[in-house]
């Protein structure tokens, strides 16, 4: 029985999960998400599953023109992970609406609570709270792998959440990341090494005289941000203190997508 898992990821979160649900029930294709992905417009698999990360409390933009560009099969087995920090808000709710419109219907769903890692507004989690959220995520993975693999039912409940779920709907439909990269910058750390133009997943950046420069598609993954080998990369001035983050059981060049040669370390680290 074949498996597609599409994934979105700036740090990580997504793929983790996708790697842990793929390791449990086998015979599953992973695919990123991303602009060397959009012509991938029909599936014939029979389990299908989105895993994303909560923006805003809804999905991100590239996640939500993915799934309303694809062709999925009317039996198909449809199932949904969003990864977060805290509350998925409106984000299930926008997926449902999604199907939906296809008369499609999710079979599963499911709430992954990851290290939040939007750093152009706060620090990531302290290191003690990203262990215990790993352990946590990894403890969950063979219960909702066994649902999958057994086309079981999952209905979605975020419980105590039904304000940040009317709040989310209405903050993310202010979510215009296209345009917000115009406050990302490299500092004199930059080596041009390439590896935020290669993992960006809407092929966003292009190298200037030897540095990056955003072209206003972006979708505020943050990847080139936190994967940086050099901590170069800045959004205004508010991160230049502020610790990176990436799951620390992913390597960067799992996200290359295109463009280039990487120097120094693959790795991120």
């Amino acid at each position: 029985m074949k498996t597609i898992i599409y994934f979105f990821t700036g740090t990580g979160n997504s793929l983790k999960v996708a790697k842990d649900i793929q390791k449990d029930i086998g015979d599953t294709q992973l695919i990123r998400i991303c602009k060397e992905s959009t012509d991938h417009t029909i599936t014939d698999a029979d389990r299908i599953g989105f895993i994303f990360p909560v923006y805003y409390y809804g999905l991100p933009v590239m996640v939500k023109e993915f799934i309303e560009k694809l062709s999925i099969p009317d039996k198909a087995y449809i199932f949904s992970i969003a990864t977060c920090g805290g509350s998925v808000g409106a984000a299930m709710k926008q997926l449902k609406q999604l199907f939906l419109e296809k008369d499609l219907e999710i079979s599963a769903a499911f709430k992954i609570q990851m290290p939040d890692c939007y750093q152009i507004m706060y620090e990531p989690p302290p290191e003690k709270k990203q262990k215990r959220l790993f352990e946590q995520q990894e403890a969950s993975m063979h219960e909702v792998a066994d649902i999958i693999a057994n086309k079981r039912n999952k209905k979605f409940y975020e419980k105590g959440k039904y304000l940040t779920k009317i709040f989310g709907g209405l903050l993310s439909k202010t979510f215009k990341p296209k345009k917000m990269d115009k406050h990302f910058w490299a500092d004199e750390n930059c080596n041009a090494c390439l590896s935020c133009v290669r993992l960006c997943p809407a092929e966003n950046i292009e190298m200037v005289n030897q540095k990056p420069v955003w072209l206003q598609q972006c979708e505020l993954c943050l990847g080139c941000m936190q994967w940086c080998p050099q901590k170069a990369i800045q959004y205004k001035k508010g991160t230049i203190k502020r610790k990176r983050y990436h799951h620390p059981k992913i390597q960067i060049k799992e996200l290359f997508t295109h463009g280039g040669e990487v120097n120094g370390s693959e790795k991120g680290e």
